[in-house]
């Protein structure tokens, strides 16, 4: 959520501006004073749990160089899966990937020869570069640009083109913004130095203004050798900063480069020489007036706070449609629109894994169709050739004949049923080309006109986009529509009207149809697109299913929408074609 711009009278009404306010109103200075105590009584603390501290940070910060690593060279490979062409050694990156890997903080694409290490391709004038150093499997690299050099963290994916290798490099750069979540203090330093021919020098700093290429301390070397590890320094330049050293060794245990962690002596908090027991009033003088503040403002603040335990409670037990109540500025409101895009974003995800979930069922039922078709084919037709060759004898009865017709026409039946399960099981891909949607319509009207005559059915079309051009495959999309007119007219037993209406809407088509049946029964309506749910006698179930597969494998949806004893409409959408 992006941060608004407030006044004086603005920021008074957010929930830091009411804290604030209330702890003005305990007194400043009874509440600086427990301040300074509480420095007292921590400070023995804060000094031995500092080096653990910040060794604690150094692990975390060289970890992330790894998971970096590991997740840009993943979607260097997911580059290459999704854009190499044979032949052509020169992977590039769309749009669409380039805004996933700046969603997840990875802003350069870089395609190379790996011998030469020439440049094929990068989103950024990159004139040269070169891993920094080779020893740590190449974690860091150097990156000339026209106007300065840079520094990437990030991975790579190598593959082979008529013999030669390449490789991609994903990565982002060595900035604030890579470690901001480090920075839990504010004075907390982070610095690299890796190994050149003239020594250790520093490539990288979180926030001080140390200049790029500065040597590494001396004596550092010499602590890392005496400890055999980490080298802990709290009198670190000049006694300015307390530092833990972390070495960096490549797979020889060679040392290629130094990792520090430090912390401004000038920001841990000094012990003035108080006396107790004006400590000790002035504490419990402050916690009262806290505790009285706290009070009055937590029932100013309490509801809407509750209201967001209500909805935490809501989502772990599943109803991801609750949504918060956002009424004001504050940050707790601003939460509370956090909450409802999260509660969003969970119940897309809850729809995606459901329809994960139906995709492993039908790969599945396609693996046993094959199985079930070539088991059940080979009988049948030993069936139906027998009956038919039995039918034909001469000394055969006419209720004989009458029974084996019976059979043939039942094993015909079978194997239409077996086709109809393939054709939904394992279909073919489509052939995807240009086409005006209203032939779609209109091959579909002429092939049921007999039918729906017979039906007494009235057929209206009405076109409110001429013209309208999707991308897909004819007898696909011929197959969708036709099962969707078929349908209606299995609902419209006594007759009725089908109104067939095509329209677009945000660079979409909408093909809708709708009939005046019965409608659809609310409780079976989210069942009508699985596999095998049927309300006919006679039906197979798997209509409304193979319309569902076709927008899918089009990238389109079918949406219904039905009110019981007023009729149903399906409406088709697809994504209209620029050609």
């Amino acid at each position: 959520m992006t941060p608004r711009k407030r006044g004086l009278r603005g920021w008074l009404s957010t929930f830091q501006g009411k804290l604030i306010i209330a702890s003005l109103a305990i007194s400043l200075v009874p509440t600086a004073i427990a301040a300074e105590m509480t420095v007292r009584l921590v400070m023995s603390v804060i000094d031995s749990d500092l080096e653990p501290f910040l060794s604690e940070t150094s692990d975390t910060f060289l970890a992330n160089f790894k998971e970096a690593q590991r997740e840009a060279a993943t979607m260097a490979h997911y580059l290459y899966d999704q854009k190499k062409v044979p032949g052509d050694p020169v992977i590039r990156a769309d749009d669409s990937f380039l805004h996933m890997t700046e969603a997840l903080g990875y802003g350069v694409v870089i395609t190379y020869e790996k011998q030469s290490r020439k440049i094929l391709y990068s989103n950024y004038p990159v004139r040269r570069f070169e891993p920094l150093p080779a020893e740590v499997d190449n974690t860091l690299y150097s990156l000339q640009l026209p106007s300065r050099s840079l520094v990437l963290s990030g991975g790579t994916f190598g593959y082979q083109v008529d013999g030669k290798e390449y490789e991609i490099l994903v990565g982002n750069w060595l900035d604030e913004n890579f470690i901001e979540s480090l920075k839990s203090v504010s004075s907390l330093d982070l610095r690299l130095y890796l190994r050149r021919t003239d020594g250790f020098r520093m490539i990288y700093s979180s926030r001080s203004g140390l200049a790029a290429g500065s040597p590494l301390p001396d004596g550092v070397l010499t602590g890392l050798a005496e400890n055999s590890g980490r080298y802990y320094d709290p009198e670190a330049e000049d006694g300015s900063f307390r530092v833990l050293y972390h070495p960096i060794r490549n797979a020889s245990g060679e040392l290629v480069g130094v990792m520090s962690s430090g912390l401004k002596s000038s920001e841990v908090p000094t012990i003035a020489n108080l006396p107790l027991q004006l400590i000790a009033t002035v504490f419990l003088s402050g916690a009262l007036l806290t505790a009285l503040a706290g009070v009055i403002v937590s029932r100013r603040l309490s509801r809407p706070l509750r209201r967001l335990t209500q909805g935490v409670r809501s989502i772990t037990e599943g109803d991801y449609k609750h949504r918060v109540s956002v009424s004001g500025d504050d940050e707790v409101n601003e939460l509370a629109g956090v909450f409802n895009h999260m509660a969003e974003r969970l119940e897309q995800l809850h729809s995606l894994e459901a329809e994960l979930r139906r995709r492993d069922r039908l790969s599945a039922l396609g693996e046993v169709a094959v199985g079930i078709a070539h088991e059940v084919r080979n009988p049948l037709g030993t069936i139906k050739t027998s009956a038919e060759l039995v039918r034909k004898r001469d000394n055969l009865s006419a209720g004989d004949a009458k029974l084996l017709g019976y059979v043939i026409d039942e094993v015909r039946r079978i194997n239409n049923l077996i086709d109809d399960f393939l054709s939904f099981a394992r279909p073919r891909a489509p052939v995807i080309r240009n086409l005006p949607l209203s032939a779609v319509v209109e091959r579909v009207s002429s092939f049921c006109e007999p039918e729906l005559a017979r039906n007494g059915i009235e057929l209206t079309v009405q076109d409110d986009c001429p013209g309208a051009m999707v991308a897909a495959d004819e007898d696909h999309l011929f197959q969708a529509v036709l099962n969707l007119v078929l349908n209606a007219i299995d609902a419209m037993a006594k007759g009725g009207r089908l109104s067939i209406r095509l329209g677009c809407e945000n660079g979409l088509a909408r093909l809708s149809f709708t009939d005046t049946g019965p409608g659809i029964p609310p409780d079976i309506q989210e069942k009508i697109f699985n596999p095998f749910f049927t309300t006919k006698p006679r039906g197979t179930g798997l209509g409304l299913a193979k319309v569902f597969s076709v927008m899918e494998s089009h990238q389109g949806r079918v949406e219904c929408q039905s009110l019981t004893g007023q009729g149903a409409t399906f409406t088709l959408v697809l994504p209209l074609s620029e050609g």
